[in-house]
């Protein structure tokens, strides 16, 4: 890797869940090292990488779409 802001330092853990994500058929290893190399580097990522709420699939939203939900803290 290259000269980056902070330093990566490579877990065990993180090994492990490297080696389980390499298995998938929609791993792309060079778009995870843009990604990795960009969180070190202190820099924006591109948003559909951001973190973002996941839909809960329960009684509890009613059919609710996410801004409403959101708008009465209803998570």
């Amino acid at each position: 890797m290259t000269k980056t802001k902070y330093k990566i330092e490579i877990t065990n853990r993180f090994k492990k869940d490297y080696k389980k994500n390499k298995l998938r058929n929609n791993f792309n290893e060079k778009e995870f090292i843009k990604i990795i190399t960009m969180l070190a580097n202190d820099e924006k990522i591109p948003d559909k990488y951001e973190n973002h709420l996941l839909e809960p699939k329960n009684e509890r939203n009613m059919g609710m779409p996410y801004k409403t939900r959101f708008a009465f803290n209803i998570y």
